[in-house]
């Protein structure tokens, strides 16, 4: 028997992580995923002993405790639109990607280095979509880019001077793979040369860049569009 109380206070492990409020839980529910422990504030735990488990000011009204799933085969993430990170820092950004990437028309997300998806916070900002999309963790992200330029058209997004505005972008037949750099730095040249064709947003007013994850739902929204 598992001792939730302790991984509550632990919050993500190798093994398990927790899930923040009704909406996430019940999709959580609905999913695949195995559930080892549904906590209801009021009921099961009071609102007070939840925020000092958890170490913040807890206010929602359920909490759950899953494990973790095993990492999705490649051929699981590489089934119509995808999106790609190379390297993703802030977990919040990294939840609104998946949550914009469910609603928006991807099939699939794969990460390289940087946010858990199972951060808490990555789960909040994603609203439990987590759960309907396959995520995979490259172990070796570079091989697995290689095989994804097998199967998809690569669009990198980039301010370089042979990016293209995403409006004058033009829709092919081929499956896409979006491929968003950290926030920070954006692409490499490396990852760059495995993109078939390069994409930026028109800025206006001297702004030079938007935040990864508003971004990604402004491309993922043009892409949909232009589906041919």
């Amino acid at each position: 028997m598992i001792n939730w109380r302790k991984l509550l206070q632990e919050g993500e492990t190798e093994t398990h992580f927790i899930v923040e409020g009704q909406i996430p839980v019940e999709r959580l529910q609905d999913s695949s995923y195995s559930i080892d422990k549904i906590i209801r504030i009021g009921k099961d735990l009071s609102r007070d002993e939840a925020s000092s488990l958890l170490g913040f000011h807890f206010h929602r009204g359920y909490l759950a405790i899953a494990r973790k799933p095993m990492n999705p085969p490649l051929s699981e993430v590489t089934k119509g639109t995808l999106v790609v990170l190379p390297e993703i820092a802030d977990p919040g950004n990294l939840g609104t990607i998946i949550r914009n990437t469910a609603a928006l028309g991807g099939e699939g997300i794969l990460l390289g280095k940087g946010a858990s998806p199972f951060n808490a916070k990555a789960i909040r900002a994603s609203a439990g979509n987590l759960f309907n999309l396959p995520v995979r963790r490259a172990s070796d992200f570079i091989s697995d880019l290689a095989e994804i330029k097998k199967t998809h058209h690569i669009l990198g997004a980039s301010l370089s001077g042979i990016s293209v505005p995403i409006n004058d972008y033009q829709p092919i037949p081929d499956q896409i793979a979006l491929l968003l750099g950290p926030e920070d730095f954006g692409l490499n040249k490396t990852i760059e040369s495995y993109c078939d064709q390069l994409i930026h947003i028109p800025m206006s007013r001297g702004t030079d860049s938007l935040n990864v994850a508003s971004a990604s739902a402004i491309f993922l929204q043009k892409l949909q569009q232009n589906l041919p």
